[in-house]
């Protein structure tokens, strides 16, 4: 028999092996990195989620500050005498 003819079966099938494994793993670390992409992106939405908390937490504050202010500034207008108008619940004293 031809030696040709005797190492190409083995040769295409170890080739063909390699190029299996090599895309198998090509797609597999694709996936890991999409797995990755896709961790960081929800982490990113609950820091978001809780950065935009935090945000309403304070126009809240500011807003109940506002308020008291304008309270504070009413009473000095009117004239009243002391004490000042109560603090509101919403702010800490």
């Amino acid at each position: 028999m031809d030696p040709l003819l005797t190492y190409l079966g083995p040769i295409l099938t170890l080739t063909g092996v390699l190029g299996a494994a090599f895309f198998t793993y090509r797609a597999s670390n694709r996936k890991l990195k999409a797995d990755t992409g896709l961790a960081l992106l929800n982490e990113h939405q609950e820091e978001i989620a809780s950065l935009r908390k935090e945000l309403a937490d304070v126009r809240r504050t500011q807003r109940i500050q506002g308020d008291y202010i304008g309270q504070l500034r009413r009473h000095i207008a009117d004239g009243s005498p002391p004490p000042p108008p109560a603090w509101p619940d919403g702010l800490v004293t």
